[in-house]
C-alpha cells in the first residue's frame, strides 16, 4: 500500500496527546466539541491547515491512554502516525481502532510540518518527498500486521468470523 499526505504536525519526545485537546478537555465525549479543539493551544488555524490523509509525525515515547485527542485526528480526515515510539496503551489502543502505526527511527530530523510524504508499506520506506530523504520503517508482523491491514479491531473480527457481520 502506498500512502501519501503532509506532515501536519511534528511532535517532539515524550508528547502526551491528552495536550492535543487540551487537558481541559480530556472529558469531553462528543466528536464535533473534541474536533473543535485540536491543537488550539498550539496553532489556532491547525484545522483549517489539514486535509484528509495527512499524518502525524513524533519523536520518542508518542501517546498516552485516552481515546479522545486520537478520536479527534481520524474524524478530520489524519490517516496514520509516524513516530520513533509509541507508549505500548496508545499503540495498542489506537492500532485497534484503526489508526494506521509506524515505527521510524530519526524521522523527526527529517520532517518538517508540511513537508509532503509518501509511505510504502510493502518496501516498509518513508520518503520525504519535498527533500528527498528516505528511511526504513520497523516492519510490524503478525497481529498487528493483520490489525493494520484491516484498519481495526473491528474489521479484523468481521474477517475473521464473518458470521458475525451485521451485529
Amino acid at each position: 500500500m502506498i500512502l501519501q499526505g503532509k506532515a501536519a504536525w511534528v511532535f517532539p519526545d515524550s508528547f502526551d496527546v491528552d495536550y492535543i485537546i487540551g487537558i481541559p478537555n480530556i472529558g469531553l465525549t462528543d466528536l464535533k466539541q473534541i474536533t473543535a479543539c485540536l491543537m488550539k493551544d498550539f496553532d489556532p488555524e491547525f484545522l483549517d491547515s489539514c486535509a484528509p490523509g495527512d499524518m502525524l509525525i513524533a519523536g520518542k515515547s508518542f501517546g498516552h491512554a485516552h481515546p479522545q485527542p486520537m478520536a479527534g485526528m481520524r474524524e478530520i480526515g489524519i490517516r496514520c502516525v509516524v513516530a520513533e515510539s509509541y507508549l505500548f496503551p496508545f499503540f495498542r489502543s489506537e492500532l485497534a481502532s484503526g489508526m494506521m502505526l509506524f515505527t521510524c527511527p530519526g524521522i523527526t530530523a527529517c520532517v518538517r510540518r508540511g513537508d509532503k510524504l509518501q509511505i510504502d508499506t510493502e518496501r516498509s520506506l518513508v520518503t520525504n518527498l519535498t527533500t528527498g530523504e528516505c528511511l526504513a520503517l520497523k516492519p510490524l508482523r503478525g497481529y498487528p500486521a493483520e490489525l493494520l491491514e484491516a484498519g481495526g479491531v473491528v474489521e479484523y473480527l468481521r474477517r475473521q468470523q464473518p458470521e458475525l457481520d451485521g451485529r
